[in-house]
Protein backbone atom coordinates (compact mmCIF):
# COMPACT_ATOMS: atom_id res chain seq x y z
CA UNK A 1 0.00 0.00 0.00
CA UNK A 2 1.44 3.33 -1.30
CA UNK A 3 1.60 5.70 1.38
CA UNK A 4 1.57 9.31 1.60
CA UNK A 5 3.72 11.42 4.11
CA UNK A 6 2.72 13.28 7.32
CA UNK A 7 3.57 16.15 5.71
CA UNK A 8 1.14 15.84 3.23
CA UNK A 9 -1.86 14.04 5.00
CA UNK A 10 -1.75 17.37 7.22
CA UNK A 11 -1.66 19.71 4.41
CA UNK A 12 -4.77 18.10 2.59
CA UNK A 13 -6.28 18.25 5.60
CA UNK A 14 -5.73 21.93 6.52
CA UNK A 15 -7.18 22.79 3.31
CA UNK A 16 -9.85 20.25 3.46
CA UNK A 17 -10.51 22.06 6.87
CA UNK A 18 -10.19 25.44 4.67
CA UNK A 19 -12.32 24.45 2.19
CA UNK A 20 -15.28 23.41 4.53
CA UNK A 21 -15.22 26.32 7.16
CA UNK A 22 -15.63 28.84 4.29
CA UNK A 23 -18.69 26.70 3.09
CA UNK A 24 -19.93 26.78 6.13
CA UNK A 25 -19.93 30.12 6.60
CA UNK A 26 -20.98 31.28 2.91
CA UNK A 27 -23.62 28.77 3.98
CA UNK A 28 -24.85 30.44 7.03
CA UNK A 29 -24.68 33.63 5.68
CA UNK A 30 -26.69 33.40 2.78
CA UNK A 31 -29.45 30.84 3.19
CA UNK A 32 -32.44 30.38 5.03
CA UNK A 33 -31.52 29.14 8.82
CA UNK A 34 -33.83 27.70 11.40
CA UNK A 35 -33.61 29.46 14.53
CA UNK A 36 -30.82 28.33 16.77
CA UNK A 37 -31.30 28.25 20.49
CA UNK A 38 -30.43 27.50 23.99
CA UNK A 39 -32.35 23.58 23.47
CA UNK A 40 -30.87 23.48 19.92
CA UNK A 41 -27.03 23.65 21.20
CA UNK A 42 -27.74 21.39 23.93
CA UNK A 43 -29.25 18.73 21.42
CA UNK A 44 -25.82 19.26 19.07
CA UNK A 45 -23.77 18.71 22.36
CA UNK A 46 -25.69 15.45 23.11
CA UNK A 47 -25.62 14.67 19.21
CA UNK A 48 -21.39 15.03 19.69
CA UNK A 49 -21.58 12.72 22.89
CA UNK A 50 -23.57 10.19 21.03
CA UNK A 51 -20.73 10.03 17.90
CA UNK A 52 -18.11 9.47 20.66
CA UNK A 53 -19.95 6.45 21.97
CA UNK A 54 -20.45 4.80 18.84
CA UNK A 55 -16.59 4.67 18.67
CA UNK A 56 -16.60 3.70 21.90
CA UNK A 57 -18.72 0.62 20.82
CA UNK A 58 -16.68 0.14 18.01
CA UNK A 59 -13.76 -0.34 20.46
CA UNK A 60 -15.32 -2.62 22.53
CA UNK A 61 -15.97 -4.73 19.30
CA UNK A 62 -12.32 -4.89 18.45
CA UNK A 63 -11.42 -5.41 21.97
CA UNK A 64 -14.19 -8.69 21.60
CA UNK A 65 -12.35 -10.26 18.77
CA UNK A 66 -9.12 -10.18 20.61
CA UNK A 67 -10.32 -11.33 23.58
CA UNK A 68 -12.15 -14.05 21.41
CA UNK A 69 -9.12 -15.77 20.15
CA UNK A 70 -7.64 -15.47 23.98
CA UNK A 71 -5.69 -12.60 23.63
CA UNK A 72 -6.03 -9.92 26.09
CA UNK A 73 -6.62 -6.33 25.48
CA UNK A 74 -7.37 -3.49 27.79
CA UNK A 75 -11.13 -1.38 27.21
CA UNK A 76 -9.00 2.05 27.28
CA UNK A 77 -6.66 0.90 24.60
CA UNK A 78 -9.04 -0.80 22.61
CA UNK A 79 -11.37 2.63 22.75
CA UNK A 80 -7.94 4.82 22.28
CA UNK A 81 -7.42 2.36 18.81
CA UNK A 82 -10.98 3.15 17.39
CA UNK A 83 -10.51 6.71 17.66
CA UNK A 84 -7.12 6.56 16.09
CA UNK A 85 -8.47 4.32 13.32
CA UNK A 86 -11.24 6.64 12.78
CA UNK A 87 -9.20 9.40 12.64
CA UNK A 88 -6.79 8.86 10.22
CA UNK A 89 -9.44 7.46 8.18
CA UNK A 90 -10.71 10.78 8.15
CA UNK A 91 -7.50 12.48 7.02
CA UNK A 92 -7.18 9.89 4.01
CA UNK A 93 -8.96 9.39 0.88
CA UNK A 94 -10.70 6.11 1.03
CA UNK A 95 -9.45 5.93 4.18
CA UNK A 96 -11.76 3.59 5.47
CA UNK A 97 -8.67 0.68 4.20
CA UNK A 98 -6.90 1.98 6.66
CA UNK A 99 -8.59 1.97 9.62
CA UNK A 100 -7.85 -2.14 10.28
CA UNK A 101 -4.31 -0.94 10.24
CA UNK A 102 -4.18 2.17 12.20
CA UNK A 103 -6.12 -0.10 15.03
CA UNK A 104 -3.73 -3.30 15.58
CA UNK A 105 -0.97 -0.70 15.24
CA UNK A 106 -1.77 0.90 18.24
CA UNK A 107 -2.39 -2.05 20.53
CA UNK A 108 0.66 -3.77 18.67
CA UNK A 109 2.63 -4.28 22.20
CA UNK A 110 -0.48 -5.38 23.93
CA UNK A 111 -2.17 -7.26 21.72
CA UNK A 112 -0.07 -8.93 18.99
CA UNK A 113 -1.97 -10.19 15.76
CA UNK A 114 -4.47 -8.49 16.17
CA UNK A 115 -5.17 -7.21 12.66
CA UNK A 116 -7.79 -9.90 11.69
CA UNK A 117 -9.92 -8.51 14.93
CA UNK A 118 -9.40 -5.29 13.20
CA UNK A 119 -10.58 -6.64 9.99
CA UNK A 120 -13.50 -8.22 11.09
CA UNK A 121 -15.16 -5.19 13.40
CA UNK A 122 -14.36 -3.39 9.94
CA UNK A 123 -16.29 -5.53 8.18
CA UNK A 124 -18.68 -6.02 10.25
CA UNK A 125 -19.34 -2.76 10.32
CA UNK A 126 -19.49 -2.21 7.01
CA UNK A 127 -21.81 -5.38 7.19
CA UNK A 128 -24.52 -3.23 9.70
CA UNK A 129 -24.81 -0.22 7.64
CA UNK A 130 -25.33 -2.07 4.59
CA UNK A 131 -28.21 -3.90 5.86
CA UNK A 132 -29.62 -1.25 7.66
CA UNK A 133 -29.70 1.46 4.72
CA UNK A 134 -31.17 -1.01 2.95
CA UNK A 135 -34.07 -2.07 5.50
CA UNK A 136 -34.73 1.52 5.90
CA UNK A 137 -34.31 2.29 2.42
CA UNK A 138 -37.41 -0.34 1.65
CA UNK A 139 -39.46 0.92 4.66
CA UNK A 140 -39.75 4.43 3.97
CA UNK A 141 -40.56 3.51 0.45
CA UNK A 142 -43.18 1.08 1.44
CA UNK A 143 -44.48 4.47 3.32
CA UNK A 144 -45.09 6.44 0.42
CA UNK A 145 -41.19 7.76 -1.01
CA UNK A 146 -42.09 9.75 -4.28
CA UNK A 147 -42.54 7.17 -6.98
CA UNK A 148 -40.49 7.99 -9.78
CA UNK A 149 -37.32 6.64 -7.22
CA UNK A 150 -39.56 3.41 -5.99
CA UNK A 151 -38.13 1.27 -8.78
CA UNK A 152 -34.65 2.12 -8.46
CA UNK A 153 -34.37 2.31 -4.34
CA UNK A 154 -36.47 -0.95 -4.53
CA UNK A 155 -33.23 -2.32 -5.88
CA UNK A 156 -30.69 -0.65 -4.63
CA UNK A 157 -32.13 -1.44 -1.32
CA UNK A 158 -32.27 -5.66 -1.89
CA UNK A 159 -28.83 -5.32 -3.18
CA UNK A 160 -27.63 -3.20 -0.05
CA UNK A 161 -28.88 -6.00 1.83
CA UNK A 162 -28.04 -9.02 -0.07
CA UNK A 163 -24.11 -7.56 0.51
CA UNK A 164 -24.61 -6.93 4.46
CA UNK A 165 -25.89 -10.53 4.99
CA UNK A 166 -22.79 -11.74 2.90
CA UNK A 167 -20.50 -9.48 4.91
CA UNK A 168 -22.62 -10.39 8.30
CA UNK A 169 -22.76 -14.19 8.01
CA UNK A 170 -19.68 -14.72 5.62
CA UNK A 171 -17.24 -13.44 8.07
CA UNK A 172 -15.67 -17.56 8.00
CA UNK A 173 -15.11 -16.58 4.79
CA UNK A 174 -12.27 -14.18 5.25
CA UNK A 175 -9.80 -16.71 7.14
CA UNK A 176 -10.61 -18.95 3.87
CA UNK A 177 -9.08 -16.67 1.98
CA UNK A 178 -6.32 -15.59 4.78
CA UNK A 179 -5.30 -19.28 4.33
CA UNK A 180 -4.19 -18.52 1.25
CA UNK A 181 -2.14 -15.14 1.89
CA UNK A 182 2.04 -15.73 3.21
CA UNK A 183 2.33 -16.69 5.84
CA UNK A 184 3.78 -13.69 7.50
CA UNK A 185 0.55 -11.42 6.07
CA UNK A 186 -1.65 -14.32 8.12
CA UNK A 187 0.13 -14.03 11.20
CA UNK A 188 -0.72 -10.33 10.86
CA UNK A 189 -4.07 -10.95 11.08
CA UNK A 190 -4.18 -13.21 13.58
CA UNK A 191 -6.88 -16.22 14.58
CA UNK A 192 -10.33 -13.82 14.72
CA UNK A 193 -10.27 -13.96 10.67
CA UNK A 194 -11.39 -17.79 10.97
CA UNK A 195 -13.66 -17.04 13.52
CA UNK A 196 -17.49 -18.00 13.61
CA UNK A 197 -20.40 -16.19 13.12
CA UNK A 198 -20.76 -12.69 14.84
CA UNK A 199 -21.99 -13.75 18.21
CA UNK A 200 -24.45 -12.11 20.39
CA UNK A 201 -22.19 -9.67 22.07
CA UNK A 202 -20.85 -8.96 18.55
CA UNK A 203 -24.18 -8.12 17.23
CA UNK A 204 -25.15 -6.17 20.13
CA UNK A 205 -22.06 -3.88 19.72
CA UNK A 206 -22.57 -3.48 16.03
CA UNK A 207 -25.93 -2.48 15.98
CA UNK A 208 -25.23 -0.13 19.34
CA UNK A 209 -22.45 1.46 17.24
CA UNK A 210 -24.72 2.60 14.13
CA UNK A 211 -27.87 3.50 16.49
CA UNK A 212 -25.90 6.39 18.28
CA UNK A 213 -24.60 7.30 15.02
CA UNK A 214 -27.99 7.44 13.13
CA UNK A 215 -29.03 9.19 16.54
CA UNK A 216 -26.64 11.89 16.21
CA UNK A 217 -27.75 12.79 12.79
CA UNK A 218 -31.33 12.73 14.07
CA UNK A 219 -30.45 15.01 17.02
CA UNK A 220 -28.84 18.02 14.66
CA UNK A 221 -31.67 17.90 12.64
CA UNK A 222 -34.28 17.94 15.29
CA UNK A 223 -31.72 20.96 16.28
CA UNK A 224 -32.34 22.88 13.08
CA UNK A 225 -36.30 21.72 12.94
CA UNK A 226 -36.13 18.88 10.24
CA UNK A 227 -38.36 16.27 11.74
CA UNK A 228 -37.05 13.17 10.68
CA UNK A 229 -38.85 9.94 10.87
CA UNK A 230 -36.55 7.20 12.69
CA UNK A 231 -36.39 5.24 9.47
CA UNK A 232 -35.91 8.00 7.40
CA UNK A 233 -32.86 8.98 9.91
CA UNK A 234 -31.56 5.72 9.31
CA UNK A 235 -31.62 5.52 5.54
CA UNK A 236 -30.26 9.48 4.68
CA UNK A 237 -27.44 8.03 7.71
CA UNK A 238 -26.99 5.08 5.66
CA UNK A 239 -27.30 6.69 2.08
CA UNK A 240 -24.49 9.93 3.27
CA UNK A 241 -22.57 7.04 4.79
CA UNK A 242 -22.02 4.86 1.67
CA UNK A 243 -21.73 7.83 -0.55
CA UNK A 244 -18.85 8.79 1.94
CA UNK A 245 -16.93 5.47 0.62
CA UNK A 246 -16.73 6.90 -2.48
CA UNK A 247 -13.14 7.79 -3.14
CA UNK A 248 -11.69 10.74 -4.03
CA UNK A 249 -11.32 12.76 -1.06
CA UNK A 250 -10.55 12.87 2.47
CA UNK A 251 -13.31 10.72 4.47
CA UNK A 252 -15.57 11.25 1.96
CA UNK A 253 -15.66 15.23 2.15
CA UNK A 254 -18.18 16.67 -0.38
CA UNK A 255 -19.88 13.16 -1.44
CA UNK A 256 -20.99 12.55 2.06
CA UNK A 257 -22.50 15.84 2.67
CA UNK A 258 -24.16 15.34 -1.38
CA UNK A 259 -25.49 12.39 -0.28
CA UNK A 260 -27.16 12.90 3.10
CA UNK A 261 -28.52 16.30 0.99
CA UNK A 262 -29.92 14.03 -1.85
CA UNK A 263 -31.56 11.31 0.73
CA UNK A 264 -33.09 14.24 2.96
CA UNK A 265 -34.36 16.20 -0.56
CA UNK A 266 -36.24 12.84 -1.32
CA UNK A 267 -38.31 13.12 2.07
CA UNK A 268 -39.48 17.03 1.54
CA UNK A 269 -36.74 19.14 2.39
CA UNK A 270 -35.41 21.37 -0.10
CA UNK A 271 -31.46 21.95 0.02
CA UNK A 272 -31.62 25.28 1.26
CA UNK A 273 -32.93 24.33 4.56
CA UNK A 274 -30.97 21.13 5.00
CA UNK A 275 -27.52 22.29 3.60
CA UNK A 276 -26.90 24.09 6.98
CA UNK A 277 -28.17 21.19 9.37
CA UNK A 278 -26.03 19.02 6.81
CA UNK A 279 -22.69 20.29 7.29
CA UNK A 280 -22.97 20.93 11.38
CA UNK A 281 -23.95 17.12 11.53
CA UNK A 282 -20.58 16.76 9.56
CA UNK A 283 -18.61 18.77 12.05
CA UNK A 284 -20.18 16.31 14.76
CA UNK A 285 -19.65 13.05 12.62
CA UNK A 286 -16.13 14.10 10.89
CA UNK A 287 -14.05 16.50 12.53
CA UNK A 288 -14.83 15.63 15.78
CA UNK A 289 -13.81 12.13 15.10
CA UNK A 290 -10.50 13.46 13.45
CA UNK A 291 -9.30 15.87 16.15
CA UNK A 292 -10.29 12.96 18.53
CA UNK A 293 -8.32 10.30 16.85
CA UNK A 294 -5.32 12.48 16.27
CA UNK A 295 -4.60 13.49 20.23
CA UNK A 296 -5.43 9.50 20.88
CA UNK A 297 -2.52 8.94 19.09
CA UNK A 298 -3.08 9.59 15.07
CA UNK A 299 -0.13 11.49 15.03
CA UNK A 300 2.19 8.71 16.07
CA UNK A 301 0.78 6.37 13.42
CA UNK A 302 1.00 8.77 10.84
CA UNK A 303 4.68 8.79 11.75
CA UNK A 304 5.34 5.20 11.34
CA UNK A 305 7.16 4.39 7.81
CA UNK A 306 8.05 0.44 8.45
CA UNK A 307 7.04 -1.34 5.43
CA UNK A 308 5.74 -4.29 7.57
CA UNK A 309 2.82 -1.92 8.88
CA UNK A 310 2.06 -0.06 5.48
CA UNK A 311 1.69 -3.86 4.53
CA UNK A 312 -1.26 -4.88 6.61
CA UNK A 313 -4.19 -4.98 4.36
CA UNK A 314 -7.62 -3.72 5.46
CA UNK A 315 -10.85 -3.88 3.19
CA UNK A 316 -12.33 -0.75 1.58
CA UNK A 317 -15.03 0.87 2.30
CA UNK A 318 -16.96 3.87 3.74
CA UNK A 319 -14.25 5.98 4.52
CA UNK A 320 -16.47 7.84 8.14
CA UNK A 321 -15.58 4.10 10.05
Amino acid sequence: MRRLSRRTIFAIAAVTALVYATALVLTLTNLDIPPFDLLSGILLLAAAAGQLAALWAFGLQFRHGVVETGGHLQPSSAVKAALVGAGVARLIPAGGAVTPVAMSWMVRKEARASGGAAVRATVLNYAGLLLGTGFALLWVINRGLYESLEAGTWILGIIAITIGLLLLFGTRLIGLLATRLPPRLRDHLGPPTESHIPDGRSQFLLWSRLALEAFALFLVMQAFDLHLTPMQTAAAFGVGQLAGGLPGTPGGVGFAEAGLVGALAAFGFDAEISLAPVLIYRIVSYWIPLIAGLVAGGSSFLKETSQEVAGLPGPGGPANT
